[in-house]
């Protein structure tokens, strides 16, 4: 062949590592091999300031020429820094000793070869972006009389935000190969063993024997006493910028094509020749005729034809490239890469604050909330379905998701967490199903995981809003939701995390649910054959029992909270996911023991939602729910009475409570018609009416209007109109009457006398006084207390209609007080039998609003 690569054969051959021992001291320590060839040893290595790549260069022959390749990586460094070559990435340091040379630069670990081929592929927009990166870094480096010489996919390198940097400049190697010898192209170039070439055509020259040496092609263009000889960019018009276009035209190629690569050596050099066959034949499988038209141009085989980087940026702006890569996004994603480094926390916080503009630039949606005019970005929460969702290819908020999710893992601050959870729930509202799924769930599960509570909180939330907003389901995302979401999420709800957690978890696990369920209906539905129905339901009953286990786990928690928030938050969607035989088994079966509890917010909640839950279980379990409403009759806490009533109201509208039942109900709760609590008189009016409206008339006067003809100061004939009652209802039992009577210590004895008075008035002549029976001396001084807080005759009638509830009320009030006495830690001040003092503790010169007290005042005693 007549071409000697190397001068001298090594004596022995050394791994990397041992060019390390004792070179750089603690300054740079090797870490790991990278591979080797005949060229170059390759490591990556630590300092203080990060992981850097060293190529290393053995010196078999001491008389080599180095100096001048240094000085020229050292003046493409300058050169390219001075510039602010943002996309390019040259050599940063340079040593020589007597044994070796090392080259070194920054460690970026991928290459666009590595992420071509590596989940998530990448979009039609992000390689549009790539493609318009790695034309600037040409630009760049071009404007500067600086040629790379040696681009490849290998040799661009691209960040987790998808930010390109060219790197690896070949100013040391050979412009010009021999295209009958292998061997050069084979040392300098053929580094990934993958055969592929992106060399220029007109950089293969035939082998050039020089004159003064007698022609016998024993020297082609490296010469054995300079093995890496190369003349130095634009020095004698060697190396030009239409050679890098080139090879940069390859490697877009082979970009667009799913890492098909264009062409081999044998392949190239065939090309050279003339035959475009295989040409053709790439270029034909890319479908933008614009992208096409650039690809050819830019492998045009004439140099003549091939554009410069500027050229094809101003020919493709608005056309091939959006506009916003050259107006907004270069520019603002480039304050991500400069220097000083921003950490992952001031990427967010930055990103927060300036996400509605990107929203608006990247997207062109005019119908944004006015809050994201302003300088904190904030958008107001809207329904996912208004906004705009773009097309894939037209997705230019993927890029900004990029960023976002490439920060995550490096987030220190919980609130920078939270922020990048708020951005991505944003995003979502304009990007596609594949991207929500893909690219933002897993980092949403990932800050769900081992991260301080409110950060979990937020994941929770963010989690539920973005699978809501899932549309269309891939194949192979169907079971996304048993075997990844559900089982990683359902450890949430343990009561080894917070309670904020737990309760979030509560809040949310009716839609999760619902979610699932679509997902699986989705996939059945869009299945290229239909999917059999065992199999479905198999998948199905698979789903309730992940759930079911989740739920048990929230009706169960120790915190009342957690299981108000899950009465509160989709109850009844979860009984529409159960379906009717399990909703009853799961959800009714706990939620009845939530009236044994002591927190008053929570038997209310069970009352506000017991009603649809009966709607899923149906009329059959009327007769396990008539006790518990009746119960709720009962209650020690007011609000609690009146929605008892009202969730009897609506179960009677919905007929799941037979008519027997009904006319007990009315005919032992018509005495409320005279409490004093203004909301449960209301209650008890509307249902009055309501069962009005679902009886016969014959039921109604024989049935209802002796129940209530007590409590009417007038005669009344439309039972069904509640406004019509209310005016008619006899004036209620006063406040203050009502409430002397339960802090009576032995009420049974005041009932007693109650009805022993009344019983001496039914036997009194009319115009008589009637004759009280002598009563004890505690029960003289109540009767005076409550004659003087205006006790009349009707009111004591009132009091014993409502005879059994009070005693009730009463039981449960001393209930409380063993609880409390028993070392529960509630203390209620106004059940205990003691006088209460109020002590200011502030300033008497400092009065309340006006307006505030106004309001306050008014709203107690309409409560009372």
């Amino acid at each position: 062949m007549g071409n000697q690569l190397v001068g001298i054969a090594p004596s022995q051959i050394y791994a990397v590592e041992h060019y390390f021992s004792g070179q750089f001291g603690s300054e740079i320590t090797f870490s790991s091999n990278m591979g080797s060839t005949r060229f170059f040893k390759v490591a990556k290595a630590k300092t203080d300031e990060g992981q850097i790549v060293v190529k290393v260069f053995v010196k078999h022959d001491p008389t080599l020429p180095l100096e001048d390749h240094k000085e020229r990586l050292e003046g493409i460094k300058k050169t390219l820094s001075l510039a602010n070559a943002v996309n390019c990435l040259p050599f940063q340091r340079v040593e020589l000793i007597d044994k070796a040379a090392y080259i070194m630069r920054e460690y970026v670990k991928h290459s666009l070869y590595d992420r071509v081929s590596t989940r998530p592929f990448l979009t039609v927009l992000e390689k549009k972006w790539i493609t318009f990166q790695i034309l600037c870094a040409l630009n760049q480096c071009h404007k500067q009389k600086i040629c790379h010489g040696d681009i490849k996919l290998e040799n661009i390198l691209i960040t987790s935000w998808n930010w390109i940097l060219l790197s690896d400049f070949a100013s040391f190697k050979p412009t010009y190969l021999p295209e009958d010898n292998p061997a050069d192209y084979t040392y300098f170039f053929d580094t990934s063993r993958r055969r592929t070439c992106y060399i220029a055509p007109e950089r293969f020259v035939k082998t050039l024997a020089s004159d003064d040496d007698g022609g016998n092609g024993n020297m082609s263009v490296i010469h054995t006493d300079s093995i890496i000889r190369l003349a130095p960019s634009y020095a004698g018009n060697t190396l030009l910028p239409a050679m890098d276009i080139f090879s940069a035209g390859c490697a877009l190629l082979e970009l667009w094509t799913e890492g098909t690569a264009p062409f081999e050596l044998s392949q190239l050099l065939a090309y050279r020749r003339g035959e475009r066959d295989l040409v053709e034949k790439h270029l034909a499988g890319i479908e933008n005729e614009g992208l096409r038209n650039l690809l050819a141009s830019m492998i045009d085989i004439h140099s003549m034809n091939r554009k410069s980087a500027e050229d094809y940026l101003d020919q493709e702006r608005g056309q091939l490239f959006p506009e916003y890569f050259y107006s907004f996004l270069q520019s603002y994603l480039q304050m991500f890469s400069s220097t000083p480094i921003m950490s992952p926390d001031d990427k967010i916080q930055c990103l927060h604050k300036d996400i509605g503009h990107c929203i608006k630039v990247l997207t062109q949606v005019q119908d944004l909330s006015p809050e994201e005019e302003n300088k904190d970005g904030q958008q107001e929460k809207k329904d996912p379905t208004l906004c705009a969702r773009l097309p894939p290819e037209h997705d230019g908020l993927i890029l900004i998701i990029t960023v976002v999710t490439s920060c995550i893992r490096g987030l220190k601050q919980s609130n920078t967490k939270i922020a990048a959870l708020e951005l991505l729930q944003k995003l979502s509202k304009y990007t596609t199903s594949e991207t929500i799924l893909d690219r933002i769930l897993p980092y949403i599960l990932h800050l769900a995981q081992k991260s301080p509570a409110k950060v979990q909180v937020q994941a929770i939330e963010t989690l539920t809003a973005c699978l809501g907003m899932v549309k269309d389901i891939p194949r192979s995302d169907a079971n996304v939701f048993p075997e990844y979401i559900l089982p990683f999420i359902t450890e949430l709800s343990s009561e080894s995390s917070a309670v904020i957690v737990r309760v979030a978890f509560a809040r949310n696990i009716a839609a999760l649910a619902k979610s699932a369920v679509y997902f699986l209906e989705e996939t059945q539905r869009n299945a290229p054959n239909e999917m059999p129905t065992p199999r479905y339901e198999a998948e199905l009953n698979a789903l309730h029992d992940i759930v079911r286990q989740a739920v048990l786990s929230l009706l169960t928690d120790s915190q009342p909270v957690v299981k108000q928030t899950l009465m509160e938050s989709g109850i009844c969607d979860l009984c529409a996911f159960f379906g009717k035989e399990k909703a009853n088994d799961v959800i009714l079966s706990h939620i009845m023991t939530f009236l044994n509890d002591e927190d008053k917010n929570l038997r209310g909640a069970f009352y506000d939602n017991i009603a649809g839950v009966a709607g899923y279980v149906g009329w059959q379990a009327s007769d396990i729910l008539v006790p518990l409403l009746q119960q709720g009759f009962t209650d020690r806490e007011e609000f609690v009475i009146a929605k008892a009533i009202r969730a009897v109201t609506i179960l009677i509208e919905l007929g799941h409570i037979k008519k027997p039942a009904v006319t007990e109900i009315v005919q032992e709760t018509a005495c409320y018609l005279c409490h004093p609590n203004l909301w449960v008189r209301h209650e008890i009016c509307g249902m009055i009416a309501t069962t009005a409206r679902n009886l016969s008339a014959i039921d109604v006067q024989c049935k209802i209007m002796p129940a209530i003809g007590a409590f009417l100061k007038a005669p009344l004939i439309q039972v069904e109109k509640p406004h019509i009652l209310l005016d008619c209802v006899q004036p209620p039992v006063p406040r203050q009457i009502f409430d002397s009577v339960l802090r009576f210590q032995d009420i049974h004895h005041f009932l007693r006398a109650l009805q022993d008075r009344s019983r001496v008035r039914s036997q009194t002549r009319h115009g008589a006084l009637p004759q009280y029976e002598e009563m004890g001396q505690t029960l003289r001084n109540l009767f005076r207390r409550l004659s003087s807080e205006g006790l009349t005759d009707l009111i004591e009638m009132q009091l014993l209609a409502m005879n059994p509830f009070l005693i009730s009320m009463k039981h449960k009030s001393l209930q409380d007080l063993d609880d409390t006495a028993s070392g529960n830690g509630r203390i209620v001040v106004s059940r205990k039998q003691v006088a209460c003092h109020e002590y200011p503790l502030a300033d008497k010169a400092t009065k309340m609003p006006l307006e505030i007290h106004i309001f306050s005042s008014g709203l107690w005693e309409f409560m009372r």
